[in-house]
């Protein structure tokens, strides 16, 4: 067997949606589902994005990713072929979208962003929602929610908290690199408080505090 390089452990959470829709929704948390209700009840609707579309959804994208620390890629790299971007809107304003990658038996999360002036609305619970609906309606078995931070902490901690809301199971692999500086630094930002506490400033994430997650 070759070499694949230094080895490290990844995770995500893995959503079975053969399961019935009824199923689907008992398995989210009691909260999601009270939010899933409040933004049906306010009228939000869920549509793919047009092209022009994808332009106005993207200063959005990228400011929610710049406050969580994290580098936006371009909308060019964004837009390949089998990435789809779905909108949450109201009376035809853009209040949030998801992207996801579309493959044959499954739906991975890409990137999620909405409007912060709007999340009594409760947005992102309605992105997350209607994605796994559209992903059971037509035919896949699975959907990726695109990442589970090991050992997480701070702004980290809540996204990790959020996507476990859903139903779904963790899942760990192995991840391979040719460079073991990136390996032992990813191992090292994991396993230290201190390291995970100075790349996080590096990375200009905020600070951990009690949220209202809903």
């Amino acid at each position: 067997m070759s070499w694949k390089g230094f080895k490290d452990i990844w995770a995500t959470i893995i959503i079975d949606v053969t399961k019935s829709e009824e199923e689907l929704l008992k398995n989210a948390e009691r909260s999601r589902r009270k939010n899933i209700n409040k933004a049906k009840n306010e009228g939000l609707s869920f549509t793919e994005a047009f092209d022009s579309e994808w332009r106005e959804w993207y200063p959005i994208y990228c400011k929610v990713w710049r406050e969580g620390g994290n580098s936006p890629v371009s909308l060019e790299e964004m837009r390949k072929p089998n990435y789809k971007l779905y909108l949450a809107k109201k009376n035809g304003k853009i209040l949030g979208g998801g992207v996801f990658k579309d493959e044959s038996d499954k739906i991975t999360f890409m990137a999620y962003a909405a409007l912060i002036e709007y999340q009594d609305l409760r947005v992102n619970d309605f992105l997350y929602w209607n994605s796994i609906l559209y992903a059971k309606n037509t035919g896949k078995k699975y959907v990726d929610l695109g990442g589970w931070q090991i050992n997480a902490s701070g702004h980290l901690a809540g996204v990790n908290r959020f996507k476990e809301m859903w139903g779904g199971k963790i899942k760990k692999d192995y991840i391979y690199s040719y460079n073991p500086f990136y390996v032992l630094g990813r191992k090292a930002i994991r396993n230290s408080k201190f390291m995970r506490w100075i790349w996080d400033r590096i990375k200009g994430r905020p600070l951990q505090k009690k949220k209202n997650l809903g």
